[in-house]
């Protein structure tokens, strides 16, 4: 039954939703001035009155990415990217707000059928998002990710139909509740639709072999948008994996997410030291990243899944930092090149010095929140309570490796040139701030961690 306790709870996606109806109203009277002001105004108030909300312990988690999506969708739209928006700010701002509000969808998702409407209303959203860039390339790329990604649901779909007829429900509690109180249980039973839907999942998150596209769109599309799609919907999507894996977790289940993990960071860093492309290394380290996430996922441990909040927590603000030095250097007149940032360090001391502690706390530089959580998801894996002792190696091999394409960026800002060939990088304020937030942030988690993982922590035990 519907009730003002119902209309609490989802307040921050109501005002969303009318954010875009007063965006509608600004598109109609050509309203472009403001119409940045008010999807800030909207996101902010959204993520306030998600803060300020009471919720059940059991939601806790929910909330927590639904917070982190916000904030990080926030930070991007700070962003000031190309000038081919320009003329399309109010459109950009009625898609953007439509995408984080399935997002938010996905994270509040209690059923396969909810979670495959919203999965594919946000693809939807992406794929205009994606195609108001008219380059060729770009309008390519956006059809090969529309073909994909319907793929990857009928995969996710097809999985939940066989649970659907196993256990005569779509809904995460009842499924899993079937499951502990069944004696018929199979590895093909249940094991089969769970690998057909973590195969859907999977193409979501980007995950080797499943995640071929995720280079080219971050290529190719707009680097603001490719900061959006790095971290809003795995965010989300990771937060369905909670419920799901909470309803089907079992030896089989865990091996085969592991073993994905592995095989993703293997090709992420395989595939960044190849590159010399910026943004590139930041699909490299997508990869890489969410390899670790995974590991952590699929041992589905209290201690295990509190280290998985906290990586996400600083991730997601060393990503966006990253991808705001990106941006500041293509208004530049750069390539996004490697070769682009030589001895930027001397005649750009700050971007330098902020871009580079972004770049280091990814590479997990101690006094950085990335060596905390590095730190932190090792030790949850170890005392996990499972034996996998293979797995730890190859993970602490990535972490080793990964170094060298983190550092070949940072080794490029210190080498010296002559000094007439510098060119000083062309920072809008708007790309500082949110390279200077993410920065200080990025020093504030990393020598004061205890707080957000006493909280990572408290939320794990109610998942």
């Amino acid at each position: 039954m519907f009730s003002f306790n119902n209309i609490i709870h989802y307040l921050s996606e109501i005002l969303i939703a009318l954010t875009i109806f007063l965006q509608i109203i600004c598109s109609l009277f050509n309203l472009k001035k403001i119409s940045n002001y008010l999807t800030a105004a909207g996101l902010g108030l959204s993520l306030y009155f998600l803060i300020a909300a009471q919720v059940w312990p059991s939601e806790l988690y929910s909330f927590l990415f639904k917070i982190m999506i916000l904030i990080s969708s926030l930070l991007i739209l700070f962003l000031n990217t190309r000038r081919v928006f320009i003329k399309y700010t109010i459109h950009f701002n009625i898609l953007y707000l439509f995408s984080i509000l399935f997002l938010l969808m996905i994270a509040d998702s209690t059923n396969y059928l909810s979670l495959y409407l919203n999965i594919e209303l946000f693809s939807l959203a992406v794929y205009f998002l994606f195609s108001m860039d008219k380059r060729d390339v770009t309008i390519a790329e956006s059809y090969k990710y529309l073909v994909l990604t319907v793929t990857a649901s009928a995969f996710m779909l097809a999985g939940a139909a066989f649970l659907y007829g196993l256990t005569g429900s779509f809904y995460f509690q009842r499924i899993s509740d079937y499951i502990k109180t069944s004696s018929n249980y199979s590895f093909s039973t249940y094991v089969i639709p769970f690998f057909f839907i973590i195969t859907g999942l999977g193409f979501k998150l980007g995950v080797f072999p499943l995640g071929n596209w995720l280079i080219d769109i971050y290529k190719n599309v707009d680097t603001k948008i490719a900061a959006f799609i790095s971290v809003a919907p795995k965010l989300a999507i990771f937060s369905a994996l909670v419920k799901i894996l909470g309803s089907i977790i079992t030896f089989e289940s865990s091996f085969i997410i592991i073993l994905f993990a592995l095989f993703t960071g293997i090709y992420g860093v395989i595939y960044g030291i190849r590159s010399n492309n910026l943004k590139e290394i930041m699909a490299a380290s997508s990869y890489i990243n969410i390899s670790y996430l995974l590991i952590a996922l699929g041992l589905y441990t209290k201690l295990s899944l509190a280290t998985m909040l906290f990586y996400w927590a600083v991730y997601v603000l060393m990503n966006i930092g990253a991808f705001a030095g990106i941006i500041s250097l293509e208004h530049s007149n750069q390539y996004s090149q490697n070769a682009d940032f030589r001895g930027y360090f001397y005649k750009n001391p700050l971007f330098g010095l902020c871009f580079g502690i972004c770049i280091i706390g990814l590479l997990g530089f101690p006094l950085t929140s990335g060596f905390i959580a590095k730190i932190y998801l090792i030790s949850g894996i170890l005392n996990s309570g499972v034996i996998i002792l293979p797995v730890i190696l190859i993970m602490i091999a990535l972490m080793i490796v990964s170094v060298c394409i983190y550092l070949n960026v940072i080794k490029k800002m210190f080498e010296e040139i002559p000094y007439k060939e510098m060119n000083v990088i062309k920072t809008k304020s708007t790309n500082a701030f949110v390279l200077y937030i993410c920065t200080f942030m990025t020093l504030f988690l990393g020598i004061l961690p205890a707080w957000l993982i006493k909280m990572c922590e408290y939320i794990s035990i109610y998942i």
